[in-house]
């Protein structure tokens, strides 16, 4: 066992392995994807005045989601299995958390962008009401995030993913099929939220 251990901290020095994260901060921001999460869920299923303003003439729950075509996270955040495991105290170069929480800002940057840039158009602006609480999680979130866990410069440049086409119609329908592909994500982003605090990745 000891000779194990020597070996993996050897083997730690000579690839380089990153500092682990700070894991009791990030798990701070767990609370806050539990409330994207819960935001986003309650604007897919919410009845009455919003839904006819927002997903009037289709059937939102039909659509298929649409994901962002330019971050991975849901594979760079896909768990380590206990089958990559050597030593038992040798984190498994297969998943890093820096990368994980990195493509979660990523994706979270590109939706506030997005749904602020729809709120903001001037056909659109009184649907702001109805999307503010998304937008306000999603804001706290990333806020969380940056001092928390990544330690990501603010000034980072992302492809542009055109969504918004002019069109009423076409452009709820997009906002749908992008609500529904962000509440997808969310649900990832508290997946791995959850494995990176309870250190499971590291044993």
């Amino acid at each position: 066992m000891k000779l194990c251990v020597v070996f993996c901290v050897v083997v730690s020095l000579v690839t380089g392995t990153p500092v682990p994260l700070n894991t009791q901060e990030c798990a701070t921001c767990s609370e806050g994807a539990r409330s994207l999460l819960d935001n986003l869920s309650h604007i897919m299923e919410k009845e009455g005045k919003m839904k006819q303003d927002l997903f009037a003439g289709f059937n939102c729950t039909e659509q298929t989601a649409q994901m962002i075509p330019h971050t991975e996270t849901a594979a760079i955040c896909q768990p380590n299995t206990p089958a990559n495991m050597t030593c038992s105290n040798q984190r498994n170069s297969s998943f890093s958390a820096t990368a994980c929480l990195k493509s979660i800002r990523d994706d979270l940057h590109y939706y506030d962008i997005m749904l602020k840039s729809y709120v903001h158009t001037d056909a659109y602006k009184h649907t702001e009401s109805d999307l503010s609480p998304v937008i306000t999680a999603t804001h706290n979130l990333l806020n969380c995030l940056e001092p928390s866990c990544t330690k990501m410069s603010a000034e980072r440049v992302l492809p542009e993913w055109v969504v918004w086409r002019g069109s009423s119609f076409d452009d709820r329908l997009s906002l749908c099929k992008t609500l529904r592909g962000f509440h997808v994500r969310v649900i990832t982003v508290n997946r791995a939220l959850r494995y990176i605090t309870s250190r499971d990745y590291r044993k």
